[in-house]
């Protein structure tokens, strides 16, 4: 009795994941009667998990309406709120972050993955972190930001969206270097720092003064 009850709690939550990736609420809601909102797969990957990953928004209200947690992380360490960004479901990024999620990441973690999206130059993964909250001048293992890789590639449109993003080219990183001092040839990049990080806010304590008096 106790193996069939072992087998059934396994298999039920396999089942709510598949009725969210069918948009079946009437199903859902049936297995959701039997078992707990929180209850994952084999790999602790629970049906808001899917439900971010696919970007389905009134899945993800239901979901959370019913208990489910935004803070569960699957096999992987991964929440759904993560999911939601790594997918690039923007609009379930904005609706997670209004109900004050936050990602359950490491920063330098969360640098790396960033760092990763300007290289490979994903620009709607960029724009989901962007999203999420996360401070854009978060630093890896090298003190490096996602400022400090665009320069370095020298990639003017990527350094452009960055900084609308609020990312910065203050930063010091394991060599006391910027991204602003690493860009000090290159006349079209630093144009776009001009004048406010060459003149207005030359530090990052300047900088976060200018923008609490905004």
């Amino acid at each position: 009795m106790k193996i069939r009850r072992s087998l059934v709690d396994r298999i039920v939550p396999c089942f709510a994941s598949a009725s969210v990736e069918n948009n079946d609420f009437f199903s859902l809601s049936a297995l959701l009667q039997k078992m707990n909102a929180n209850c994952g797969s084999y790999d602790d990957i629970t049906p808001l998990h899917t439900a971010c990953e696919l970007g389905n928004l009134e899945m993800i209200k239901f979901l959370l309406a019913k208990g489910a947690s935004p803070h569960k992380v699957n096999r992987f360490g991964h929440c759904p709120f993560y999911m939601a960004i790594k997918n690039r479901r923007c609009h379930a990024v904005k609706l997670l972050l209004m109900k004050e999620v936050t990602v359950n990441l490491h920063p330098v973690r969360i640098a790396m993955e960033m760092i990763q999206a300007v290289q490979n130059r994903d620009y709607p993964l960029l724009h989901a972190w962007a999203l999420s909250g996360v401070d854009m001048d978060t630093k890896d293992y090298d003190g490096r930001t996602v400022m400090h890789e665009a320069v370095y590639l020298r990639n003017k449109s990527m350094v452009t969206k960055l900084l609308e993003y609020g990312a910065t080219p203050l930063e010091k990183d394991a060599w006391g270097q910027t991204a602003m001092d690493n860009a000090q040839h290159e006349t079209e990049i630093m144009a776009l720092f001009d004048p406010l990080f060459t003149v207005c806010c030359p530090t990052k304590e300047d900088y976060l003064l200018y923008k609490a008096h905004r």
